[in-house]
């Protein structure tokens, strides 16, 4: 073979990019990414969340973070000091549940929103740990006969002390025959 032909043993080896173990600046910056791009209603669009992390194709992102990353986000029981996370996050940005989950570190962006509307919002205080008063019971039975099983909604307008969740573990509780 002279200088100007290769092998196709060499093509191969040249072509192939060389692994190399992802750093921890590597997946700080594939999770911020991730986290600022989900939503249950649109997926990942892994090209896109590629270009934030250099070096790294959108197969690899996609591979780190269905192989090692996404099992990192904790499921089950906040920790008081997620809880806290949550409370310093949601002062600085609100709403913006992405942003909020990149402080959390360890919890979703829709984990959070859920926690915090569930929760852990001062608005709500102590609210949906005291006993229904059977004022809240007619207001309850009254929003779902005019709205469904919209939660949010039934208690922004009829019962803003509660939570969504303990409208429907109210409504589940007493069972449709009540109502």
């Amino acid at each position: 073979m002279n200088s100007s032909e290769t092998s196709s043993e060499e093509v191969v080896q040249t072509d192939r990019r060389q692994r190399r173990a992802w750093t921890e600046q590597e997946d700080a910056i594939l999770r911020a990414a991730i986290l600022r791009g989900h939503t249950e209603s649109r997926p990942h669009l892994w090209h896109e969340i590629s270009q934030h992390v250099p070096g790294r194709s959108n197969k690899d992102c996609r591979k780190r973070w269905y192989g090692q990353m996404e099992r990192q986000l904790r499921r089950g029981a906040w920790t008081p000091e997620e809880d806290q996370l949550l409370r310093e996050a949601v002062e600085m940005y609100t709403n913006q549940w992405s942003q909020v989950a990149a402080i959390v570190g360890s919890r979703s962006g829709d984990q959070c929103a859920k926690r915090w509307t569930d929760a852990i919002n001062p608005e709500i205080g102590n609210a949906d740990h005291s006993r229904w008063k059977p004022e809240e019971d007619a207001l309850l039975a009254k929003g779902v006969k005019k709205h469904g099983r919209a939660w949010a909604q039934i208690v922004r307008l009829y019962l803003p002390r509660r939570t969504g969740l303990a409208a429907k573990n109210r409504l589940g509780f007493h069972g449709t025959s009540t109502f």
